[in-house]
């Protein structure tokens, strides 16, 4: 286990922060003096985390349901892991309060864990809502958009850049349906000065800027994933396409963006305008996320009924009974992770048996979908850091879903040479080697 430099500034006087009594190695550098298990007893396995396990935690207290994440020292090989950690525990407590972010309520050091305690999001993931009803009409979409360019403008205005945004990472707050949703996993998050630019290429495959893959980026690349990101809500597909995350690279950077007929016939000239605003390669003509939030289409919602008024819009797939659409959809089965000496993953169709990410906070499992059409049905490998000593287990599971860590690029196409990423298609659009043909690969 890596340790703290004992030079380094304290990073947690913005939240609580304790240790044990007599801890021989600190990582934090907490002064306060506390167990966990004074204040709080845990429960239920939820999921993975990149370094640890997380679970349910109630208040013994108060009786209040919170998350803990539970990081193993162990897995702390490197001085970056352990800047990692610390730089992800201080971007939480600095962004805690803001009610579209995950709230950090706690973290305890014990001499084999940091336990970080955190708001329980009992929706789960904006992604298990994507794979149960598909893409969203444009006002649930608008709605949920706003909010989360709320939350990157604030990010942005604290001097912070994500740079893992995606569905995963989005929660709702409650299972309601009117739920709002919380930022989360911050562990790619840094600090970004103005002027600056990052080198390192991070963050997930479909929304990814091409700028993080050409090397020197700054908050722009939040701009570019959260236009994915609405461009998967109301399309339910994604805007760059590739059967291989090399190929996906490969449209990410060519950004030959495209609407097709079907929905985006459907769908308002305004969004589609914002949307080629946030997907401009030229990061010099690209909206910021201030003059995305202040955008017609995120702000008025009339102006979107007028829009679509004249054209009528289309569902494809719609529920009758709560207005929701299931037109592409992304399922899971076994959870692999890839890194060195790790599994490999064949395709056997029609079933691929591969799964995407845990959800951490995920309290009820995704729903399946009993309908697929041709093979086109979504399968993700995930990719996981190792570390160059070979610490890290493999097959370790993870909560993200195809994040790249720096360092990693250049290892990727080793490491996976066959992932395939195939995308469900609705029956009311046309066949899937029409579909298939319409996409970038």
């Amino acid at each position: 286990m890596a340790v703290a430099n004992s030079k380094t500034k304290s990073l947690f006087s913005l939240c609580n922060c304790y240790r044990v009594a007599c801890l021989k190695e600190t990582i934090l550098d907490a002064h306060k003096i506390a167990n966990l298990s004074d204040q709080y007893s845990l429960g239920e396995h939820l999921g993975w985390g990149q370094f640890g396990i997380i679970r349910e935690c109630i208040d013994k207290f108060s009786g209040e349901v919170l998350a803990c994440k539970s990081i193993s020292k162990d897995r702390l090989v490197t001085q970056e892991d352990v800047r990692s950690i610390k730089l992800e525990i201080e971007i939480m407590s600095t962004l805690s309060g803001h009610p579209n972010v995950v709230d950090l309520k706690a973290v305890y050091e014990e001499e084999d864990y940091v336990h970080l305690v955190m708001e329980l999001c009992a929706g789960g993931e904006l992604f298990h809502k994507l794979e149960k009803h598909g893409r969203f009409s444009e006002y649930e979409a608008r709605v949920l958009f706003r909010h989360l360019m709320q939350v990157v403008v604030y990010c942005h205005d604290k001097g912070v850049v994500h740079r893992d945004l995606k569905p995963e990472n989005i929660l709702l707050a409650t299972k309601s349906s009117s739920s709002p949703i919380k930022l989360a996993d911050f562990g790619l998050a840094t600090y970004i000065k103005p002027g600056q630019k990052l080198h390192g290429t991070v963050g997930s495959p479909f929304y990814i800027a091409p700028e993080v893959l050409a090397g020197g980026y700054d908050q722009a690349a939040d701009v570019w994933s959260a236009g994915v990101i609405l461009y998967i809500l109301l399309s339910g597909i994604p805007p760059f396409w590739g059967k291989t995350k090399s190929r996906i690279f490969d449209a990410v950077r060519a950004a030959d963006l495209r609407f097709q007929s079907n929905p985006w016939d459907f769908i308002s000239d305004s969004a589609k305008q914002l949307i080629k605003g946030m997907l401009c390669r030229d990061t010099s003509n690209r909206l910021t996320a201030q003059q995305v939030l202040d955008h017609s289409w995120v702000k008025n919602t009339m102006a979107v009924i007028r829009d679509l008024s004249g054209r009528g819009e289309q569902q494809c797939g719609m529920d009758s009974e709560n207005g929701r659409t299931s037109l592409y959809v992304m399922t899971r089965s076994q959870d692999i992770s890839f890194g060195v000496g790790s599994p490999s993953c064949e395709i056997m169709s029609p079933t691929f048996t591969c799964k995407s990410s845990f959800s951490s906070f995920m309290v009820d499992p995704p729903t399946p979908l009993s309908e697929t059409y041709g093979d086109m049905d979504l399968k993700a490998v995930e990719v996981r850091k190792s570390a160059s000593d070979g610490a890290r287990t493999p097959g370790l599971h993870s909560r993200r879903n195809h994040t790249i860590s720096l360092g990693e690029f250049e290892q990727l196409e080793v490491m996976v040479t066959e992932s395939v990423i195939r995308w469900a298609s609705c029956t009311h659009l046309p066949t899937a080697n029409s579909l298939r043909s319409s996409l970038v690969c």
